[in-house]
């Protein structure tokens, strides 16, 4: 059994992350990737939300929430209506996993490894975020990102969000919508800023404590 310390835990749900990402790219769309991909998504961010609990109440509080998003969410795939609610009940949850990450990581004194792997997890965390942001926009007016032709929503919104955070810009992909054009513009500010300010901090820490020994 993995011990519960904070290397191991970033470690795994940055692995069980990149999994849920690959997932549909490797097999195919087809709902049970979809809902497998969905529960390791959903399981990785209420997992972070509560990252700091130990408290036995805590983590079946955190069980209970991640079974009732699933579960709403899966509802929703055939209530059109609920999908407003399940999309803004996701974002909360992705911005607080967000919050709990960072918050861990700033309240380091020392940069070392199991904080770096933090900060990838974190990193990757926000192009889930924002390609959460993406299918919401394309889904509120159809055609706001110019996807290519019967490509699958979620994996291409993933892929777009991906090279934006990182400034890659392919250009296969296209934000069209005024709102589309203006999160796009922000993921890539928050992206250079991420890697300067967060990982590079980090990283000057964690080279700096090992010259001091």
């Amino acid at each position: 059994m993995l011990r519960d310390t904070p290397e191991v835990r970033w470690g795994a749900l940055l692995v069980l992350l990149l999994v849920a990402i690959l997932l549909e790219p490797v097999f195919g769309a087809s709902r049970p990737v979809e809902l497998l991909g969905l529960a390791l998504l959903q399981f990785v961010v209420v997992r972070a939300l509560f990252t700091s609990v130990t408290d036995r109440r805590g983590r079946i509080a955190g069980l209970a929430l991640a079974l009732f998003w699933f579960g709403a969410t899966l509802f929703a795939i055939f209530v059109d209506a609920l999908h407003g609610v399940v999309a803004a009940v996701s974002v909360l949850m992705l911005a607080g996993a967000l919050y709990v990450t960072f918050r861990n990581l700033l309240d380091r004194e020392a940069g070392d490894l199991e904080a770096l792997v933090g900060a990838v997890f974190g990193y990757v965390l926000l192009a889930m975020a924002w390609a959460m942001f993406f299918v919401q926009i394309e889904r509120w007016q159809p055609g706001a990102i110019s996807f290519p032709d019967d490509a699958p929503l979620w994996s291409s919104s993933v892929y777009y969000s991906l090279v934006t955070l990182t400034s890659l810009g392919y250009g296969d992909i296209l934000p069209v919508h005024p709102l589309a054009r203006v999160m796009s513009g922000l993921e890539a500010v928050v992206g250079v800023l991420y890697i300067a300010v967060m990982i590079g901090s980090i990283v000057g820490s964690y080279r700096g404590r090992r010259y001091d020994k």
